[in-house]
């Protein structure tokens, strides 16, 4: 689901968790006294009407020191990184901004306005607050550019005028990137889904169940298939045969009178789709492309850019694998086993060397500028705000990237990568 995210950020003990409570309505988070109670990002969801589904993510005070709070703090930066709306907790008890020290909230300030974030300023005020508040926020919030809201967080009845106070003050406005191009209802989208020994049992992939979900809504009928591909890649003649020919008999019923408009197929099956659709009248692409291009808002031409980069690969270069999911890797899988081993053909056994990254960790800027290249997934596990900042942070850093698709489609030569990524209007 599509929400909006909202980050909780600012000093230790700042009352950060107490507005995490206060926002959900129950003890979502632990408060307490202690420094440090908050050890890692905490995440829970919610609905705020007028604003949307929301996801509200509780940081770790960023002013920890130590190695661990340097641990802290870069977590508490990536879920900043992936927040729409910044909530910046100054405790108003808090002497050291009686010395001047506003380097905490300076750092959050910073960082908020370079990636383009709604910040607003929350007062955590008690009821014998000292009386240099105001200079606090002139310190601050010099020229008032951010909305502020002084409140006792740990007082319940303050959860409207919280709550009042963002949906009041959030320009946000959605930004609707189409799944995919837009479709004839009156023409078939044929999904070839090659289940393999790494698809669970039960379940269509997120992609599949997406892309199924949004044309059966848009009245676009869609045909479902399972290509074999051992068959299909069978050094036995016949067995290849067989199998293009069931291919090739369900292509030709569905598309008579040019009524077949668009195939889907896993990436991983492109060295067989690209051949066996050669010449044919309707477009082709990638699972893995529909994906990043949505999760991009778009941006499906950084990542063919990034094609560039893979071609101008040295001995010695460092190459980023990244997946957005977490699986115990079996068989032929694609970020461990397919590109890796496609790398050695092209550029020679470890010659080139590749590290992977999992899940929602990824790597920092210092380390990521060890990369000459980063290949990403399709991101299906990710959200859109997780991909936008960790292009931003590519961006940054100076490193190239692709994606899955377009690098597996590339692997098939110029026209197969062109077919892939004409749906989109685009073309190398």
């Amino acid at each position: 689901m599509k929400r909006i995210n909202i980050g909780i950020f600012g000093r230790v003990n700042s009352g950060k968790s107490t507005l995490m409570n206060l926002l959900t309505q129950h003890e979502t988070s632990i408060v307490d006294n202690t420094p440090g109670t908050t050890a890692d990002v905490k995440t829970t969801v919610m609905e705020i009407h007028e604003l949307g589904p929301v996801k509200i993510f509780d940081t770790a005070g960023i002013d920890e020191i130590g190695v661990l709070g340097e641990k802290k703090k870069i977590k508490s930066f990536n879920a900043l990184k992936r927040s729409d709306i910044v909530l910046l907790v100054l405790n108003s008890n808090n002497e050291d901004y009686l010395n001047g020290n506003f380097s905490t909230e300076a750092e959050i300030v910073e960082l908020a306005k370079k990636r383009g974030k709604e910040l607003f300023i929350i007062v955590n005020s008690f009821k014998d607050s000292p009386s240099h508040l105001t200079d606090l926020l002139n310190k601050v919030n010099p020229n008032d550019l951010f909305p502020v809201l002084e409140l006792e967080l740990i007082e319940k009845i303050n959860y409207k005028q919280l709550i009042d106070f963002i949906k009041s003050n959030s320009k946000l406005q959605q930004i609707k990137t189409p799944l995919l191009p837009t479709m004839d209802p009156n023409k078939i989208v044929f999904l070839n889904i090659p289940i393999d020994e790494e698809s669970p049992e039960g379940r269509f992939l997120r992609p599949q169940m997406m892309i199924e979900e949004y044309l059966v809504r848009r009245y676009v009928p869609t045909f479902a298939y399972r290509m074999n591909l051992g068959k299909a890649r069978s050094i036995k003649s016949e067995e290849v045969a067989e199998e293009k020919k069931r291919f090739d008999e369900f292509i030709a019923h569905l598309n008579k009178d040019n009524k077949l408009q668009l195939l889907i197929t896993d990436s991983q099956a492109m060295d067989i789709v690209s051949k066996w659709t050669e010449g044919s009248n309707f477009m082709v692409t990638t699972f893995s492309i529909v994906m990043i291009n949505f999760l991009s808002r778009g941006n499906l031409e950084m990542f063919v850019n990034g094609i560039k980069a893979f071609q101008e690969l040295k001995p010695g270069d460092k190459v980023l694998i990244a997946e957005g999911c977490n699986h115990d890797r079996k068989g032929e899988d694609i970020g461990t086993v397919q590109i890796p081993r496609k790398m050695d053909e092209l550029f020679g056994k470890g010659t080139i060397q590749v590290d992977h990254y999992f899940g929602r960790v990824f790597a920092e800027y210092d380390k990521l500028k060890e990369y000459k290249l980063v290949i990403h997934c399709g991101g299906c596990m990710l959200d859109q705000q997780a991909i936008a900042a960790r292009i931003e942070d590519l961006i940054e850093s100076g490193v190239s990237f692709t994606n899955y698709g377009v690098l597996l489609s590339y692997f098939e030569g110029k026209d197969a990568l062109n077919k892939v990524i004409e749906p989109y209007g685009l073309k190398i």
